[in-house]
């Protein structure tokens, strides 16, 4: 195993930590699928400037230089977890995509699904106590690619390609994240140790040639029987493979017998309009087979897990203990592609239950509950307090996961409103919330001895997510903590600040504080060569309230001497989600487009995120037109992104007007309690 790059980045030493868990994942990889790695070597390759994070040549890996070299005495836990697991992706692919190849484009997710997928499995194969697989995943990767998947213009996971043209269509997030979650679905129904079996007998038998998902359906289905278990995979399979989008299942008790429920599925669509507009003539009959685990509790006891497949529109069930004061939940630790919904009774005794003893449920039931709320709230499945009531017990929570959830389903909502002239009673829910576990946690002290990754990662990330909150809806102890920190920095010249809040300490001192930190900010980008140290700095730089710099920097991130062309998009993107930049980006995204578009056309991802980045949090009307107007201008590739611009800032403009006054009440006599 060898690994190229520039020579001072060898020197620095910043591929020992690449080259270092690429033995050990070959041996991971090795033991997991009992094949043995096919090739005498295996190079990793680090260059300056590629279309792609990476790309799995068969024996000699390509990496853009961000996501393969670590500097440890400046990176932060995120970024050598980024690092990570783009390296735990490729070397799957070793296996997934090189040693048996898909027989065609359409599916391409299997192997990027899997290799998405392994990037947690492996990962807690190097830091066990991380729980990437059963944590993180749900919001990195479940959550993220459900808000996608829930807009009328998705497609399904495997898509027709019958031009070349077609098949950089394929590459993308609901490919690789969608295709992750599905098969996590699967590993989960039929358990990790039948589905570890399967895998190894699908690569022995197809290994050095082509297969399709059928083939590897039904090698699955083969070690399910051979375990006297009769599920017909391909049949499951298909359903949530060649129809887009998810359902939601939604549970209803039965007012006069104790233990029946009513269950039912339907199409999940965040912007019901754009459902009947698009979608009537062919998806009214969407149905899925549906592993739906559930359990039954109250404030003592929970039930062990009963799984219900569930297969039509509506079905009516017996459930065990179910009475009066006892609650459902569906869905456990979200091992499925799909949300649930309650009556509103059920909602209560969940919203009773996490602020009395939040630990009777698991960790990923609190992130997946809080992250299901919001979106059922925001598509108006459910009235808009219930995800607000639900973040009410967080000032009890330990966890990172249920955090990081809710900043994360906090987030789009935040951006809805921060334009607004009342956003000030949303924010001081918020900050309530927040304060008592802010006390708590305080900030970290530095640490430049290299443990980086010895601290608990947990902790530290937890304690990161509430800073974030904190300084960013404008906690008063947070600010003056970041100033200080800054000044310090510029006085002395020696920059003391923690790595793991670094990003967060330098875009809150450009928010407060004058020009001369901005420019103290962009020389330090421009003297440093830590490509971590690099990235931060440059997206603090948009996070100044002054829209002259704003501007400049705009204009400035074109100009391929100063900003690298995969990281002028970023620079665009984070302009775009601060409000004193949105509609600035907006109207250089517009007036731009022609180079923009010439400079990322080709590259598969690069487009469809600057496209999303600029529109996203649009939300009046008179954006809504001038984002219509703009497209009647161009068409080509770009127009997937495009319809799916559209759909988003319609679903913001009409939430706006159905639910933003029901929200401002409800958040207005809260804070009066």
């Amino acid at each position: 195993v060898r690994l190229y790059a520039r020579p001072d980045a060898i020197r620095r030493g910043s591929g020992d930590y690449a080259l270092h868990i690429t033995k050990r994942l070959i041996e991971f990889y090795e033991d997991y699928f009992k094949v043995p790695y096919s090739l005498p070597k295996l190079d990793l390759l680090a260059v300056p400037k590629h279309p792609y994070a990476a790309m799995e040549n068969w024996g000699l890996s390509i990496f853009v230089e961000q996501r393969i070299l670590l500097d440890p005495s400046v990176s932060s836990i995120s970024y050598l977890l980024d690092v990570t697991m783009v390296i735990v992706h490729e070397i799957c692919h070793q296996w997934f995509g090189d040693l048996v190849t898909p027989v065609w484009w359409e599916d391409v997710w299997l192997k990027e699904g899997f290799a998405h997928y392994f990037e947690f499995v492996g990962t807690d194969y190097l830091y066990p106590g991380w729980n990437m697989e059963k944590q993180r995943f749900l919001t990195d990767v479940l959550h993220e690619v459900m808000l996608l998947d829930g807009l009328a213009s998705s497609h399904p996971v495997s898509q027709e390609v019958l031009r070349a043209t077609d098949i950089d269509r394929v590459f993308d997030w609901i490919a690789y994240k969608k295709g992750a979650a599905l098969i996590r679905m699967l590993a989960n129904f039929m358990g990790h140790s039948v589905f570890q079996r399967g895998l190894q007998d699908y690569l022995t038998i197809h290994k050095y040639g082509n297969a399709a998902r059928n083939d590897l359906w039904n090698t699955l289905s083969e070690a399910l029987k051979r375990n006297g278990k009769y599920v017909n995979i391909q049949e499951v399979m298909d359903q949530w493979t060649l129809q887009m989008g998810y359902p939601v299942i939604t549970i209803l008790g039965n007012t006069t017998m104790e233990n029946r429920i009513v269950i039912t599925q339907q199409h999940f669509i965040y912007d019901i309009s754009a459902k009947t507009k698009a979608l009537e003539p062919r998806n009214n009959s969407y149905l899925w087979q549906i592993p739906l685990t559930i359990v039954v509790g109250n404030r003592s006891h929970v039930s062990s897990e009963a799984i219900i497949w569930v297969s039509n529109k509506s079905e009516h069930h017996r459930i065990a203990y179910l009475d009066k004061g006892s609650w459902l939940l569906g869905n456990i630790n979200q091992t499925g592609y799909f949300r649930v919904n309650y009556d509103l009774r059920n909602w209560r005794l969940l919203v009773d239950q996490l602020i009395r003893n939040h630990e009777v449920l698991s960790v990923s039931n609190r992130a997946g509950l809080i992250d299901d709320a919001f979106s059922l709230a925001r598509a108006g499945y459910l009235p808009q307090n219930i995800p607000l009531e639900i973040i009410r017990y967080l000032s009890e929570e330990k966890d990172f996961l249920p955090w990081h959830a809710a900043s994360r389903a906090l987030y789009p909502l935040d951006k809805l409103l921060d334009r607004m002239e009342n956003y000030n009673v949303f924010n001081e829910y918020i900050l309530k919330q927040v304060a008592t576990t802010y006390i708590k946690l305080g900030w970290p002290k530095n640490n430049f001895n290299g443990s980086l990754v010895q601290a608990s990662y947990q902790h530290e990330e937890l304690r990161r997510e509430v800073i974030m909150l904190a300084c960013s809806f404008g906690n008063k102890h947070c600010h003056q903590q970041a100033s200080t920190l800054i000044s310090d920095w510029i006085s002395s010249n020696r920059n003391r600040i923690p790595l793991n809040v670094r990003d967060i300490v330098y875009c809150t001192g450009v928010s407060l504080l004058d020009d001369d930190v901005w420019e103290f900010i962009w020389m330090k980008f421009h003297s440093t060569t830590a490509i971590s140290e690099k990235k931060i700095l440059l997206e603090a730089l948009t996070c100044s309230d002054d829209r002259n710099l704003l501007n400049r920097l705009l204009n400035l991130s074109l100009n391929s001497e100063v900003v690298l062309d995969q990281d002028a998009i970023d620079v665009i993107i984070h302009v775009a989600r601060n409000p004193h930049g949105r509609d600035l980006a907006w109207k250089f995204f517009r007036d731009k487009w022609k180079i923009l578009n010439t400079r990322y056309g080709e590259a598969l991802f690069m487009n469809s995120k600057l496209i999303s980045g600029v529109t996203e949090f649009l939300n009046t009307e008179g954006e809504l037109k001038e984002l219509k107007n703009f497209m009647k201008t161009y068409d080509g590739v770009a127009a997937v992104s495009f319809t799916r611009a559209v759909e988003t800032v319609e679903a913001n403009v009409r939430w706006k007007m159905l639910y933003q006054d029901e929200l401002f009440q409800w958040l207005g006599k809260a804070l009066r309690h």
